[in-house]
């Protein structure tokens, strides 16, 4: 499996400039610093180039689906569903030695969604409500033979509309697993996805020692790491010190950069959400 950890490049979305101009300028001088190659993909509709594109499982393997998530479909909506394979051929010169590794498969998926980890992928239960049509057997079935490896599948919030699994948790390899502070908005939901993680992964779970916690404070799960860099979501908030300290310590041989990220966050994502980081 192709983690975040061997990654080496990174795209976005050719409007993030627009969308985010700090957070495009802070994240693009970072990755200059860095060395990090990285470039921007035409025709996208939207800044969330991690739901649309191919998911990279292999060197040599990258699954594409159906993206026609049920909250794109209502008509105020639909505009902004990005075709994938457009995005593909558009930057043909780009990414043409990735275009025969990708293999399709027939189930509607997110790419924020599937976090993926040394040998399991984890998922929430929303992506068998957008495959009603087929038997949850099914679906597991066709996940397990497409990833090649077992799927951990945590509840869905359904006061989350997205579903998406990298709004929960991020794996940082080695069998561990950062969750993010989901006991401050549901217990029960908390205890529960501590209990299905916790028979694969040695589970961290982030906290903040404040009286009140901040309703944007989920976000700093969503960082991005390519490679040995760690790019971390900065709130401007009293939590922002403390949740980077967390995973600086649960990534120790990684260099955490700050990325001010509330151009995306208010959005409804972080830097996961905006990036679509690959080996090359």
């Amino acid at each position: 499996m192709i983690t975040d950890n061997y990654t080496n490049n990174v795209y976005f979305s050719s409007i993030l400039p627009e969308r985010c101009p700090v957070l495009n300028a802070s994240i693009t001088e970072a990755l200059n610093k860095r060395g990090i190659r990285f470039g921007y993909l035409a025709g996208t509709k939207d800044i969330w180039c991690r739901d649309y594109m191919p998911i990279q499982v292999e060197n040599d393997l990258f699954i594409s689906y159906r993206y026609t998530p049920d909250y794109l479909q209502d008509e105020r909506y639909i505009r902004q569903q990005t075709n994938p394979e457009e995005v593909l051929q558009l930057e043909h010169n780009q990414l043409k030695s990735l275009l025969p590794l990708v293999q399709e498969v027939d189930l509607v998926i997110d790419g924020g969604n599937v976090v993926k980890c040394d040998d399991v992928v984890v998922m929430t239960e929303k992506v068998f409500v957008e495959n009603r049509e087929k038997t949850r057997g099914d679906v597991e079935r066709i996940l397990r033979e497409v990833f090649k490896c077992d799927i951990i599948f945590l509840p869905w919030d359904k006061k989350e509309f997205f579903g998406h699994s990298d709004g929960i948790v991020h794996y940082v390899g080695k069998g561990k697993i950062l969750l993010t502070n989901y006991g401050d908005f549901s217990k029960d939901l908390y205890q529960r996805f501590r209990e299905i993680l916790e028979s694969r992964f040695n589970v961290i779970t982030l906290k903040y020692n404040f009286k009140r916690f901040h309703a944007r404070s989920w976000s700093y799960i969503n960082f991005l790491q390519v490679g040995d860099s760690v790019f971390f979501p900065q709130l401007g908030l009293d939590e922002d010190l403390q949740a980077i300290e967390q995973i600086s310590a649960a990534l120790p041989e990684c260099e955490v950069i700050g990325i001010p990220a509330l151009e995306a966050v208010r959005r409804g994502g972080a830097l996961n959400c905006i990036s679509w980081n690959i080996r090359q």
